[in-house]
């Protein structure tokens, strides 16, 4: 081997090996948990990109120049560990429900004088290669899919519908 392929050799191996101690995810899938959530509510591809790159100490200043961190701030405890067990309920704030299903596939809005409702419709893949991933669109499940609506009044869930 020559020196010079050796040494460049060297330095692509040292390379990659320091990408990885630093958390380059490169996937999602390659995120802690809680990253992956907040990967999946970011607004734009670029964004997404430039997230997957970041060092894990320097996620959080993003996430807060993004305004998620702030929305995550304002969550209880109880809310907070229930983004982290998955669950969904009535009377907790709008972003436990994106955190822990992602970006509604459909929002829609509802105003009259007396209140303002938002709905947001989630999509679940029920069979296929997607099976329990939840997707912008039923077309990306391959297979089958269920939805669940949410009714929001004031940043709070005040109804959860499974409808299929």
């Amino acid at each position: 081997m020559s020196r010079p392929f050796a040494s460049t050799l060297s330095r692509l191996v040292a390379g990659l090996m320091l990408c990885g101690t630093l958390a380059c995810a490169m996937t999602p899938e390659r995120l802690p948990d809680l990253d992956r959530k907040f990967y999946y509510n970011l607004p734009n591809a670029n964004d997404k990109a430039a997230f997957l790159k970041l060092q894990d100490t320097q996620r959080q200043s993003f996430l807060e120049q993004k305004g998620l961190w702030g929305r995550w701030s304002e969550l209880s405890n109880e809310e907070r560990a229930a983004v982290q067990r998955g669950e969904v309920k009535a009377g907790q704030k709008e972003f436990v429900a994106f955190m822990v299903w992602g970006p509604p596939a459909d929002s829609q809005g509802s105003k009259s004088v007396e209140r303002a409702v938002r709905f947001h419709t989630f999509i679940r893949c029920t069979s296929g290669p997607r099976v329990g991933k939840y997707v912008p669109n039923n077309l990306d499940c391959d297979g089958t899919s269920s939805e669940i609506e949410i009714a929001v009044e004031n940043n709070v869930i005040t109804e959860i519908k499974f409808l299929n």
